[in-house]
C-alpha cells in the first residue's frame, strides 16, 4: 500500500499538535495548581465544581449575614443592659424619695436627678448601629425614634424588625422596635392600677395592689370610697363600670382598719393611714405606659409642693405606683433581653453549622480541582517526552527521499 507524502505530514503534524495539547495541559495544570482548568478537561467534575462554588458562595453570604445580625443582636443587648442599670437606678432613687422625713426641696432636687435619667433614657432608646442607622426605629431606621415634646415623648419609628437571612430556611430578627421596647409596657400590676382621688383630704395611701382570684376579674373599675361618723372609720366599695355597689364584703358600713387588705372580685389592695370623710381610691384596668411616661410622671410628682400631711399621703400612694411601673419596665427589659439572647444562641448554632459546612465544601472542592503535584509532574515530563518524541519522528521522516529507499 502506498502512503502519500501529504498524509505522512499530516500525520506527523496531528502527532505533534496532540502532544502540544497534552504538554500544555500537563503545564497549565501545574502551574494553576488546578487539575480541571476548562470544562473540556472533565465534563462531569467541571459540573459538579460549579455547583459546589455556587453552595460555597451561598453558604459564605450566610456567615457575612450571620455576623452583621450578631453585631445587631450583640448591640442591642448591650444597649438593653444600659437601660436596665439605669432603671435600677430609678427604681432606688424612688425608694429613697418615699421617706416622709424629706423636705420638698429635698423631693425636687430627686425630680431633677430623674428628668436627667429621662433624657439619658432618651439618648439610649435612640442608639445608632455600626452603620449609623436608628436600632429602635423599626424598618424606619433613619428615622429618628424618640423625640421629647412639650406632652412627652413621641416615637417616630414603626413596628417592624429588621430581620436577616442567616440560612437557606432561616431569617432572623437582629433589633427590636421601639414601640415594643420602650412603650408597650403593663402599668400598676399588670392587671388594674391604683390611684389615689386629688381631692383626698386624709392621709390615707395604697398599694398597687395583686389578683388574688383571677376567675373572679370582672375587667371593671371601681372605687374605694370612704366614710367617717363618730370617729368610726368604714367604706364601700362602687363597681364604676355599672354604678352599683359590690355586695362583698358588704355594699357599705365595712369597718376600716389601717393596713388590712381589702379584696373586691379577685383584686386585693391594701390601704394604710387614716382616710378622711369622702376620700377614695380608684381601681382602673391596668392599660401600657411607657418608660419614659413613667419617669416624667415619678419627676412630676416629686416636683410638686407637698402641701401636708394628706399631700404626702397622695404622694407616698404616687410613688408606690411609680416604683411598680419601673418594676414592670425592669421585667420588660429583662424579657427582651433574653428573646435576644435566645436568637444569639441560635445563631451561634448556625455559625458552627455553616463554618462546618463551608469546611466540607473546600475539601470537596480541592478534591475535585485541585492538583496532585506528584502525578502532574510525571505527567508533564511523560508530555513532554511524547512532544520531543514526535518532533524527532517527524523531523526524520519530512527528511527521507525516495532516494533513501534505492
Amino acid at each position: 500500500m502506498r502512503i502519500a507524502t501529504n498524509t505522512l505530514f499530516d500525520r506527523g503534524l496531528a502527532s505533534i499538535n496532540l502532544a502540544q495539547q497534552n504538554l500544555s495541559r500537563a503545564q497549565t495544570q501545574v502551574s494553576t495548581g488546578k487539575k480541571v482548568n476548562t470544562p473540556s478537561d472533565d465534563p462531569i467534575a467541571a459540573t459538579e465544581i460549579l455547583r459546589t462554588t455556587s453552595q460555597l458562595a451561598t453558604n459564605t453570604q450566610y456567615i457575612a449575614n450571620q455576623g452583621a445580625a450578631a453585631q445587631l443582636l450583640g448591640q442591642t443587648d448591650a444597649t438593653l443592659g444600659q437601660v436596665g442599670d439605669l432603671l435600677q437606678g430609678v427604681r432606688t432613687t424612688l425608694v429613697a424619695a418615699n421617706n416622709a422625713a424629706l423636705s420638698d426641696s429635698d423631693r425636687a432636687a430627686l425630680a431633677t436627678d430623674l428628668k436627667s435619667r429621662l433624657d439619658t433614657l432618651v439618648s439610649l432608646a435612640n442608639t445608632k448601629d455600626g452603620d449609623g442607622h436608628f436600632l429602635f426605629a423599626g424598618y424606619r431606621n433613619d428615622a429618628v425614634p424618640f423625640t421629647k415634646t412639650a406632652t412627652g415623648v413621641v416615637y417616630g419609628g414603626d413596628d417592624g424588625n429588621r430581620t436577616v437571612q442567616v440560612s437557606a430556611s432561616r431569617q432572623l430578627a437582629g433589633t427590636e422596635n421601639g414601640a415594643d421596647v420602650f412603650d408597650r409596657i403593663g402599668a400598676g400590676n399588670g392587671v388594674f392600677t391604683t390611684t389615689t382621688a386629688a381631692t383626698n383630704a386624709g392621709t390615707g395611701t395604697v398599694d398597687p395592689g395583686q389578683v388574688v382570684d383571677p376567675a373572679a376579674l370582672t375587667g371593671h373599675g371601681y372605687d374605694v370610697r370612704f366614710s367617717v361618723a363618730s370617729g368610726v372609720t368604714t367604706y364601700q366599695v362602687v363597681d364604676t363600670t355599672t354604678h352599683a355597689a359590690v355586695a362583698a364584703p358588704a355594699t357599705s358600713g365595712n369597718p376600716y382598719t389601717s393596713g388590712n387588705a381589702i379584696t373586691v372580685d379577685g383584686q386585693q389592695l391594701t390601704i394604710g393611714g387614716a382616710p378622711a370623710d369622702g376620700d377614695r381610691f380608684t381601681i382602673a384596668p391596668a392599660g401600657k405606659q411607657s418608660i419614659f411616661q413613667t419617669l416624667q410622671a415619678a419627676a412630676t410628682l416629686l416636683g410638686r409642693a407637698s402641701g401636708g400631711s394628706a399631700g404626702l399621703a397622695r404622694i407616698s400612694s404616687g410613688l408606690q405606683g411609680a416604683l411598680a411601673n419601673v418594676d414592670n419596665a425592669l421585667n420588660h427589659t429583662l424579657s427582651i433581653r433574653a428573646s435576644v439572647g435566645v436568637r444569639q444562641n441560635e445563631l451561634d448554632a448556625l455559625g458552627t453549622s455553616a463554618t462546618a459546612a463551608d469546611t466540607e465544601g473546600q475539601s470537596r472542592l480541592s478534591d475535585l480541582q485541585d492538583t496532585d503535584y506528584a502525578k502532574a509532574a510525571a505527567e508533564l515530563a511523560k508530555q513532554s517526552a511524547a512532544l520531543s518524541a514526535a518532533q524527532k519522528t517527524f523531523a526524520t521522516i519530512g527528511n527521507k527521499t525516495l532516494f533513501d529507499y534505492l
